[in-house]
C-alpha cells in the first residue's frame, strides 16, 4: 500500500487496488472466536468430538475447515436449547431415550409446563414449519420463497423475545455472543461463495469489534483501510466497483452458485501448492527474480498443455455436482456430532435462569490470607520488609555474589548459604521437587545380570496382588457411562484376567500427606469438580475426575464395594499403599506362588528389601497390555535378590529415597544409576548408608546424610558440603566459558540437614516402621 501511494502520479502502479484476503480474514476471525471463548468450556465442548491437538488448532483458526464445521454445530445446537425452551418442546436426544427412536415429530411433544405461549399456536407454527421443510426438501418450493414465510419472522422474533428476556444473565450473554459471532462468520462465507459484495463489506465491518478485542491489532487495522478505499470506489474507480458488484471479487472455477472462493485461497491452492510442490521453484530450481518471472508466465501456457494433453488422451479431470458436506456420510456424520455437542450442553444448559447471585461487589469484597491459592511463582520469592518480590534464582545469587566483596574476607563463608529463594539444586525454578526419574533405577538393576523370570507356571493356584492405582489407567472411561457401570468394567476385567486376585488401594482422606506435593505435580493444580456416585454418567475427562481426591476416594469405595460382591478380595491403605501391597504380595508367597502386577519402581524397591528368598516363586511384572515391540520386564524377585546381595537390598530403600523419589527430589546432575554405582565401588559411601539407616539420634542421621550427598558431589570425605559448594564454583569459574549455575552447585549443610531427614523418614515408612511424625522430619504443614 505504501508502495502505491509512494508512487509518482503517471506510474502504472497507481491503477492498482489492493484488496482484503478474505480467506486470511476468516482464519483470523476464527482464531478471535476462540480467543474471546477461552475458558467458557468451549474446549472441552469440542473435545467430545476431536481430539485435544486437533482442537488447539481449531481454536487457533488454523484448522479452519474443521473449525467452522464445529462451530456451525455448536450454533445449531445452541439454537435447538432456545428453542425447546420457547416451544416447550425436548431435544431429540431426550425424546430418543423415551421412545428409542430418532423419527420424530416436535409438534407431538409439546410440553405447555415449558412454555407461556398457547399450546394451539405453538402447535400450528410447528406443523407449517414441519410442512414447509418437507416442501423444501422434495423441491416444491425454493429457498427464495421458502425464506419469505412470515414463519421464520415469527420465529426469529421469539428467539429474540427470549434473548431480551436472559439479559440479565451474563453466561447467557456469553453464549449469545458467541450465536452472534458465528452468524457474522456464516453470512462472511455466504457473501464469498455467492459473490455478494455488497454483505461482504457488511461483514468485514461487523467483524472489526469482535477483531479487536482478541487483540487482532493488524487485522483491525487493515481491515478499516480496506473498508475506507472499497468505500471511496465509487469516486475513484467507478468501473472498478460495478465490476465487483457484479460478483467477481471472488474467483469461479464453475458456473455454480455456491462456488465463489476468495482470491487468496485460490493462490494458496494454486500458485503457492505449485510453488512448493514436485517441479516447484523450492525444489531446486532457484528463486531469483528472473525464474521467478519466467516460472509465473509460462503458468498459462502450462495450463494450455495440461488441456491439451486431457483432450488428447480423453482423460478429463471433473467433479461431482453434490457438494461433500451433502453426502450421506457426512450428513449422518454432522447428525451424530450434534447429537454429542447437545449431550454435552444439556447437561450444562447455559440458558438457565442464574441462581448464583454475588453478595458484594468485586471492589467492596475484602480477600482473606488464608483463602488465599499458593501459586507457584509464590514460591520464587523472597520478602523484604514485609514486602514480598518474585525473582530469579540465578540473578539473586550472582548479585549476592557482587555484594560480598569487600564485606567477607574470606569469600568461601558466603557459600554457608544457599544465595537464592530455595535450595535450587533440589527444587526447580517454580518451587517444585525436582523430579526423579524413579525407573532409571530399575533399568541400572536390569543391566546387573539376570533378573528375568523366563517360566511363568502361572495356573489357577497363583495369586495376583494387583496395585489399584495402577490398575486405574487400564480400562477407557467412556463419556455417558455412570460411575457403576464404569466400575463394572473395572469387575469384570479383573474376573476375566485373574482367576484369584488382592486389589490394594491407596487412600485419600487421612488428611495432609507427604505425597501432596506429588500429587499437585501431577494433576498440575487441576481440581475436579465433586461429583456424586452410582447413577451419575461420566461426563469429564478421566484425569480431571481423579484429580478431585474426595471423588477418587468415593471412586475406590465404590469399586471396592463392587469387587468384594464378586468375591474379589480388597484391601486399603490409609495412604500410600505400596508398603501394603509389597507385604501382602510377600505374605501371599509364604505359601503359593504370586504375582504382582504394578508398574511403580517403589514396588521393585519394597520387594527385594522384604523379600525372603526361601519363599515360593514371587514375580513383580506389569499388568497392562504390551505394546508391539516393547519389552516388558518381567521380574523374578527371589533370583533378583540372590543376585545383588542381602546387603545391597536392605540398603536399597536408603540408596532410592536418597537419590529422588515421590517425597524427596532428585538432586542436580545425581543420576540413580551414580549413586547405586558409588554403593559398590565407595567405602565411605557404603560406611555412611548404614550409620544412616541403623542411626536413632537426630544428630548422627544428620551427618551421615551430609557425607552421603558429599560423596554423591564426588567430594572428599568428610569434607563437608560448604566447602565443597564453593570448590566447585571456584573451580567451575577457572574452567566454564560461561557463568556458574547456581542449581549445579551442591546444596548447602543445612539445606541437606532437611533433605537426610525426608530421605530418613520415607525409609522407615518403607521399612514399615511409620510411627514418625514427618513434621518432626524435614515437614511442615502448609495451606
Amino acid at each position: 500500500m505504501n508502495i502505491i501511494k509512494d508512487e509518482p502520479l503517471n506510474s502504472p502502479l497507481k491503477s492498482i487496488i489492493l484488496r482484503l484476503g478474505g480467506f486470511h480474514l476468516e482464519m483470523s476471525f476464527v482464531g478471535g472466536i476462540g480467543h474471546l471463548m477461552e475458558g467458557s468450556g468451549i474446549t472441552e465442548l469440542l473435545e467430545k468430538v476431536y481430539a485435544p491437538n486437533a482442537v488447539t488448532h481449531m481454536t487457533s483458526g488454523k484448522a479452519i475447515a474443521r473449525a467452522v464445521r464445529a462451530h456451525f454445530l455448536i450454533d445449531t445446537a445452541l439454537t435447538s436449547i432456545i428453542l425447546s425452551h420457547i416451544y416447550g418442546i425436548p431435544l431429540p436426544d431426550e425424546i430418543e431415550n423415551e421412545t428409542g427412536t430418532n423419527d420424530i415429530n416436535p409438534a407431538n411433544y409439546i410440553n405447555t409446563n415449558n412454555t407461556d405461549i398457547n399450546a394451539e399456536d405453538l402447535s400450528d407454527e410447528l406443523h407449517e414449519a414441519d410442512a414447509m421443510l418437507d416442501e423444501l426438501l422434495k423441491g416444491d418450493i425454493s429457498v427464495e420463497k421458502a425464506c419469505e414465510n412470515v414463519l421464520l419472522d415469527q420465529i426469529k422474533s421469539r428467539i429474540d423475545n427470549f434473548r431480551v428476556s436472559h439479559k440479565s444473565f451474563r453466561i447467557s450473554q456469553l453464549w449469545f455472543q458467541y450465536m452472534d459471532m458465528i452468524d457474522i462468520l456464516r453470512r462472511f462465507i455466504k457473501a464469498e461463495r455467492t459473490g455478494n459484495w455488497e454483505l461482504h463489506l457488511q461483514t468485514v465491518k461487523d467483524m472489526l469489534p469482535y477483531l479487536a478485542a482478541s487483540g487482532h491489532n493488524l487485522y483491525v487495522k487493515s481491515s478499516r483501510v480496506y473498508l475506507q478505499q472499497m468505500q471511496n470506489l465509487k469516486t475513484t474507480h467507478p468501473e472498478v466497483l460495478t465490476f465487483l458488484q457484479s460478483g467477481h471479487h471472488v474467483i469461479r472455477r464453475s458456473d455454480k452458485f455456491w462456488a465463489g472462493l476468495s482470491s487468496d485461497l485460490v493462490i494458496e491452492q494454486v500458485l503457492m501448492r505449485s510453488l512448493k510442490t514436485s517441479g516447484g521453484m523450492t525444489r531446486g530450481r532457484g528463486m531469483s527474480e528472473g525464474q521467478r518471472a519466467q516460472w509465473i508466465l509460462s503458468m498459462p501456457d502450462c495450463a494450455e498443455m495440461n488441456n491439451a494433453l486431457q483432450e488428447f488422451t480423453g482423460v478429463n479431470y471433473g467433479t461431482s455436482d453434490q457438494h461433500k458436506e451433502g453426502g450421506e456420510s457426512r450428513r449422518s456424520r454432522d447428525c451424530q456430532d450434534l447429537k454429542t455437542f447437545l449431550s454435552f450442553l444439556i447437561s450444562r444448559n447455559p440458558f438457565v435462569e442464574e441462581t448464583i447471585h454475588g453478595r458484594k461487589k468485586i471492589d467492596e469484597f475484602s480477600f482473606k490470607r488464608k483463602e488465599q491459592a499458593i501459586i507457584s511463582s509464590a514460591n520464587s520469592a523472597i520478602k523484604v520488609d514485609d514486602d514480598v518480590i518474585i525473582v530469579d534464582s540465578q540473578l539473586l545469587f550472582q548479585r549476592f555474589l557482587a555484594a560480598s566483596n569487600g564485606i567477607y574476607e574470606d569469600q568461601s563463608e558466603i557459600f554457608t548459604y544457599e544465595l537464592c529463594s530455595h535450595p535450587s539444586s533440589m527444587f526447580d525454578p517454580n518451587g517444585l521437587m525436582r523430579t526423579a526419574q524413579k525407573s532409571s533405577l530399575a533399568d541400572t538393576i536390569w543391566g546387573k545380570g539376570d533378573c528375568c523370570a523366563f517360566e511363568m507356571n502361572e495356573n489357577d493356584e497363583t495369586q495376583y496382588v494387583i496395585d489399584g492405582g495402577s490398575l486405574f489407567h487400564r480400562i477407557h472411561w467412556q463419556s455417558g457411562l455412570s460411575f457403576g457401570e464404569i466400575c463394572q468394567r473395572y469387575v469384570d476385567s479383573v474376573e476375566r484376567k485373574y482367576s484369584n486376585a488382592i486389589v490394594v488401594f491407596d487412600g485419600y482422606a487421612s488428611g495432609p500427606d507427604t505425597k501432596d506435593a506429588t500429587h499437585q505435580r501431577r494433576t498440575k493444580g487441576i481440581i475436579g469438580t465433586k461429583v456424586s456416585f452410582t447413577d451419575t454418567p461420566f461426563k469429564s475427562k478421566k484425569e480431571i475426575f481423579l484429580a478431585n481426591l474426595e471423588n477418587k476416594q468415593n471412586f475406590i469405595n465404590l469399586l471396592s464395594a463392587k469387587m468384594v460382591e464378586k468375591g474379589i478380595e480388597t484391601k486399603h491403605a490409609d495412604a500410600d499403599a505400596d508398603v501394603l501391597i509389597a507385604l501382602t504380595a510377600i505374605e501371599s508367597s509364604k505359601t503359593k506362588p504370586t504375582v504382582l502386577l504394578g508398574e511403580d519402581t517403589d514396588l521393585l524397591v519394597l520387594l527385594l528389601h522384604h523379600a525372603d528368598v526361601t519363599s515360593n516363586s514371587l514375580i513383580f511384572k506389569s499388568g497392562n497390555v504390551s505394546k508391539v515391540n516393547t519389552h516388558i520386564k518381567i521380574w523374578d524377585i527371589l533370583k533378583t535378590k540372590l543376585l545383588l546381595g542381602e546387603e545391597l537390598c536392605t540398603l536399597l530403600t536408603l540408596i532410592h529415597a536418597i537419590s529422588g523419589c515421590d517425597t524427596t527430589s532428585r538432586m542436580f546432575g545425581v543420576s540413580k544409576a551414580a549413586t547405586l554405582k558409588k554403593f559398590g565401588e565407595h567405602d565411605i559411601f557404603k560406611t555412611q548408608a548404614q550409620l544412616l539407616c541403623n542411626a536413632n539420634k537426630k544428630d548422627d542421621i544428620i551427618s551421615a546424610g551430609e557425607n552421603i550427598i558429599s560423596s554423591s558431589y564426588n567430594g572428599a570425605p568428610y569434607e563437608g558440603l560448604n566447602v565443597l559448594r564453593y570448590r566447585k564454583f571456584a573451580a567451575r569459574v577457572l574452567t566454564n566459558k560461561t557463568c556458574v549455575q547456581i542449581h549445579t552447585l551442591p546444596p548447602t549443610s543445612n539445606a541437606a540437614s532437611f533433605y537426610s531427614q525426608r530421605a530418613y523418614l520415607q525409609m522407615k515408612m518403607w521399612m514399615n516402621k511409620d510411627n514418625l511424625n514427618p513434621c518432626e522430619w524435614g515437614w511442615k504443614v502448609a495451606n
